[in-house]
């Protein structure tokens, strides 16, 4: 499904302006007619506090990715469709990306965007980011993201272990993670993941896709975007 609206970035700072309607959307669902806003009353300042951004902070297009670490589809976008938007458009500078927490397929799934986090303090978020979802197995809950393999995430990356495991007890970023829950809900209106935001941050034009849509979807919503 694509919906366009008006959503305003504003560099690697990632104040987003967004749209409180809530759509209704499905797991893998059609494209739908797109709608806009009704009133100005729709739009909302929101700030995805330090967000960590993939790609140039003067890029044209910002993608939100909303996603869950435990999620299957979110994994498959990540190897089949995220290479290619990240060789030809991250990496050429014309596009970033911005992972939007939103756990809630299972028990193991807050402490792994935690775990992203507490590793970002140490430099190595996307990194472990990327771990998560290369590691990532078929059971939800099955043991894969539990403490003691996310501590081993944290060991292969050459991550400060004490200081890692420090913040995972103390919950440092829990917080945070709660938050960008709440926004993707309540203000992006995703229902499921994986759920994008492809917006343009000069025109404030955006357009939203759900579900693990190929490249071929993502290019040409990017390329109008452009």
């Amino acid at each position: 499904m694509v919906d366009t609206k008006k959503i305003a970035v504003a560099g690697a700072a990632v104040v987003l302006v967004a749209i409180v309607t809530v759509f209704a959307s499905s797991y893998m669902s059609d494209f739908e007619t797109s709608r806009a806003p009704n009133t100005e009353d729709e739009f909302q300042t929101l700030e995805l506090k330090q967000a960590p951004v993939l790609g140039s902070k003067d890029a044209t297009v910002t993608i939100v990715e909303v996603g869950d670490y435990q999620c299957h589809m979110c994994k498959l976008w990540f190897e089949e469709t995220r290479p290619q938007i990240v060789e030809n458009y991250i990496e050429t500078g014309k596009v970033n990306l911005v992972f939007l927490d939103m756990p809630f397929l299972g028990s193991d799934s807050t402490p792994a965007s935690e775990a992203t986090y507490c590793a970002d303090d140490q430099g190595k978020y996307w990194e472990y980011h990327s771990m998560l979802f290369t590691y990532q197995e078929d059971e939800i809950d099955g043991g894969w993201a539990n403490a003691n393999r996310l501590q081993a995430i944290a060991f292969n990356l050459g991550l400060d272990i004490e200081q890692f495991d420090k913040c995972m007890t103390t919950d440092d970023h829990y917080s945070r993670v709660n938050y960008n829950k709440q926004v993707a809900v309540t203000e992006f209106g995703a229902k499921s993941t994986p759920t994008f935001m492809i917006i343009n941050s000069i025109s404030g034009e955006a357009q939203r896709i759900v579900g693990a849509h190929p490249y071929s979807t993502f290019e040409n919503i990017i390329d109008s975007l452009l």
